[in-house]
């Protein structure tokens, strides 16, 4: 079997029926473009009796986890397609948003493809180009970013020590690494429910890291 172009991987915990709209949102795309790989956490409420629903349509795995950032680095591992996304319980994939930007992927090697968000608890479209300076400040969402798969070879996976932004540490370290072709492709890629981990919670670890992460990789 040819491998797929994308693999979709979401990390689920005790989700519940919000997650029906991000499951449909997926699976009504292109299917001979994408796997999709759910990575649950043992949940213990009616989210893997949902999933269960679609039968083989998604890769399922369940288990405990150290937390959400341990479930992608999972999905990195079992994931076969030749750029990973990963989605949020609640956020949703645009319709046909696959299809519309296969080819606007590029050639180059360990190319890390971003776009942007409509941010559903905002009304707003979270957009435009990033480089070293703008990333200094703010972070690229994960549901905006195709890493191509081969990227985690090469820089590692997400370090579980930063429990909450360990995606924008991994972010600032390809942004200042000339290897990773980073491109952009202005074009709404999913609706990002807001409220997540990140709103929730700090990241004390990056608060004390942030200004040496940023002298070393992105100055």
């Amino acid at each position: 079997m040819s491998q797929k172009l994308f693999s979709i991987i979401m990390p689920t915990y005790n989700c519940g029926p919000k997650i029906e709209k991000t499951i449909d949102s997926v699976l009504t795309q292109a299917e001979d473009l994408f796997d999709f790989l759910i990575i649950d956490g043992a949940s213990t409420d009616e989210t893997l009796s949902i999933i269960g629903k679609y039968g083989d349509r998604i890769k399922l795995t369940s288990e405990r986890d150290k937390g959400v950032y341990d479930a992608m680095n999972k999905g990195i591992d079992l994931a076969s397609g030749k750029y990973l996304y990963f989605l949020g319980a609640g956020d949703r994939l645009r319709a046909n948003v696959l299809r519309k930007i296969e080819k606007l992927m590029p050639d180059e090697p360990l190319a890390f493809v971003y776009g942007n968000v409509y941010w559903m608890d905002q009304s707003i479209i979270y957009s435009g180009e990033f480089d070293r300076s703008r990333l200094k400040t703010q972070n690229i969402c994960h549901q905006a970013v195709f890493y191509e798969r081969a990227i985690f070879d090469v820089m590692g996976k997400f370090e579980l020590r930063f429990k909450v932004l360990a995606d924008y540490v991994f972010n600032i370290k390809c942004f200042g690494d000339d290897r990773i072709h980073k491109r952009y492709i202005d074009y709404v890629i999913a609706n990002f429910e807001g409220g997540g981990l990140s709103a929730k919670q700090k990241d004390f670890n990056l608060l004390n890291e942030h200004a040496q992460l940023i002298k070393d990789y992105l100055e």
